[in-house]
């Protein structure tokens, strides 16, 4: 399987469940329409998230196709694994102090693109099978 879509298997939450992640060192993971925003770590995540994490606004506004992919490490491991997957995805909000107002409009603009196409990719494949089915 392609590494990239490994994270989207991991476990996950939505931001109302926040409550519920694990009590233990881990690696999260911020998504959306299968873009990785965000990479960070934590010796506890939940803790980590219980307080007021300085991503959680932006994480807030990605409701209902925002997810936080998590996966649980050593606590020794946790930091080279981060690195690594940093290197790898390149998330845009990694590097970043905070959100300009341009960044959550391109951010905004990009997920109801994604939306708009997967709609119109449905509606397409739908149409298909209902004249496939009707013409013969």
């Amino acid at each position: 399987m392609n590494e990239w879509l490994r994270i989207f298997w991991l476990p996950s939450t939505t931001v109302e469940r926040l409550k519920e992640l694990p009590a233990t060192a881990g690696v999260y993971y911020i998504t959306a329409l299968w873009i990785v925003l965000y990479v960070g770590k934590a010796k506890n995540l939940r803790n980590r998230w219980r307080t007021d994490h300085h991503r959680y606004q932006q994480f807030k506004l990605l409701h209902p196709f925002g997810r936080l992919h998590y996966r649980v490490l050593a606590l020794n491991q946790i930091g080279s694994y981060e690195k690594s997957q940093i290197a790898r995805f390149q998330p845009a909000w990694n590097g970043t102090a905070r959100a300009t107002f341009w960044n959550l409009l391109g951010l905004f603009l990009a997920i109801w693109m994604r939306v708009l196409v997967y709609a119109a990719l449905l509606i397409g494949i739908i149409s298909i099978v209902i004249y496939l089915f009707f013409s013969a």
